[in-house]
């Protein structure tokens, strides 16, 4: 009897020890498991962070460049607008009524097309304004300055139920698109510039090409801010391709979730 209860004694003892061995595993993996999510947690916090950090800088460079390109539209073309009209007007002391009439003419013309052209660029002084006017009427507008100043054709497709859902991948792409035609134009030598927007299954899909001279494919991780796109690509979970041969035009594709 006494043995029996001895034995009992020991496996109660033994089934003690392992429920409180596996209690004890059973606490340690919910302690691990819940400094894992925490660790998650505050990484995924400094990750978004960082994300909004960028797209708040991205955001400053879109502001920074439309407050450039409204300043060069000013003195360009408002400025030349009104600058005509006033030697128009210095002018008609001396003329003829009927040179008077036909001066006069030519004056309101001009002003009213420093009105319409005043009228265009304050529509791009917001430093949102991709996100106020959404990312195609922000590209037609760029496109358009960009056509006055350079006299280079642009043109921009647009594919039917594009959208960006993400607001701010809308202002990514378009510093991306930006970038290219300023490269297309200043490095590429290019006349025309073809975008093309659309949406494949879940991704949408950038297409930029011009008809420039080509880049050497060794000279692109060096240079023309392919980095710097490469970079925005990858906020949004993108890839970016280049695609260029000696005098044959540029091609740079950006895809991305959506």
């Amino acid at each position: 009897m006494d043995e029996n209860s001895a034995q009992i004694g020991f496996l109660l003892t033994v089934i003690t020890g392992v429920i409180l061995l596996l209690v004890l595993l059973l606490v340690n993996l919910m302690l691990t498991s819940r400094n894992r999510k925490l660790r998650h947690q505050a990484e995924m916090q400094q990750v978004q962070s960082r994300l909004r950090e960028q797209v708040t800088a991205i955001r400053m460079e879109v502001a920074e460049a439309t407050l450039s390109d409204v300043s060069r539209d000013l003195h360009d073309e408002v400025g030349q607008l009104l600058t005509f009209s006033i030697l128009q007007l210095e002018n008609l002391q001396g003329s003829s009524e009927n040179e008077k009439t036909n001066m006069m003419v030519e004056v309101k013309q001009s002003i009213r097309d420093a009105l319409d052209a005043i009228r265009s660029i304050s529509k791009g002084l917001s430093p949102d304004i991709v996100n106020q006017q959404g990312l195609v009427v922000s590209l037609e507008q760029l496109f358009e300055r960009a056509t006055i100043r350079t006299g280079k054709h642009f043109r921009l497709e647009v594919a039917q139920g594009f959208n960006i859902i993400n607001t701010s991948n809308s202002i990514i792409v378009f510093r991306i698109i930006r970038e290219c035609i300023t490269n297309a134009i200043r490095h590429g030598m290019a006349s025309e510039i073809i975008t093309d927007l659309k949406q494949e299954e879940k991704n949408a899909k950038i297409s930029i090409y011009d008809n420039g001279k080509g880049i050497a494919t060794d000279m692109v991780p060096d240079g023309f801010g392919f980095k710097t796109m490469q970079h925005y690509a990858q906020l949004m979970h993108g890839e970016l391709k280049f695609e260029s041969q000696g005098g044959e035009g540029t091609r740079i594709i950006l895809t991305f979730p959506n």
